[in-house]
């Protein structure tokens, strides 16, 4: 039977709208790009992910492959609550899922300072959850076999009674490996079908 429902953050549960974000502070196509390039899309970020060194060491080290624009990237590294946004009818949906018996937990790779400010101020599901696993907390990375081996010993769950919800495949396939049942998400209303599938298959 499935128990625990665990979910990843970035574009399940909210909006990572970087490009938009960035937009909206006046920077140009060109200096979105540069800066999008050197920052969230560079072997870097996934340093920021792992938390295995210091931010303010990572951050300088991107900022410096940014000359001239140092200061427009310092948007996604202070204040940046306006970063993501929640996706419209999270509550509910965890709602009706702990009304239902189900656990929730999450667990996502996110930089160790902005997952701060995020849960604080741009999350508006976290009263809601059982436990998390943040991949700059622990050290660990998915799709890497230990972050859901971190999950599952934490929380005492089994993989067999666990659907979890990610956007990228390689992150479901390496769940699936471990015994969880998964839902690839690609939008809102065909995570939650699939998700009520699974449910209803293993749990009838």
């Amino acid at each position: 039977m499935i128990k625990n429902i665990v979910f990843d953050i970035g574009m399940v549960l909210v909006d990572f709208r970087w490009i938009d974000y960035l937009r909206d502070r006046g920077l140009t196509e060109e200096e979105i790009g540069i800066v999008g390039r050197e920052t969230i899309l560079s072997p870097t970020w996934k340093e920021m992910d792992l938390g295995a060194r210091p931010e303010e060491e990572l951050i300088k080290e991107m900022k410096g492959r940014l000359a001239g624009l140092e200061e427009k990237a310092d948007y996604l590294f202070k204040d940046n609550a306006e970063l993501v946004r929640p996706f419209e009818g999270n509550r509910e949906w965890f709602m009706r899922l702990k009304k239902e018996g189900f656990s929730i937990y999450l667990l996502s790779n996110y930089p160790k300072n902005m997952f701060a400010t995020h849960a604080q101020y741009s999350f508006d599901f976290m009263d809601l959850i059982d436990g998390l696993v943040v991949s700059s907390h622990v050290k660990l990375l998915k799709p890497c076999r230990e972050i859901y081996d971190k999950l599952l010993e934490t929380y005492r769950l089994k993989a067999e009674e666990c659907v979890f919800l990610d956007d990228r495949e390689e992150n479901t396939a390496a769940a699936e490996k471990l015994g969880f049942r998964t839902v690839t998400v690609k939008n809102r209303c065909q995570a939650v079908n699939d998700l009520d599938n699974i449910i209803k298959a293993c749990n009838s």
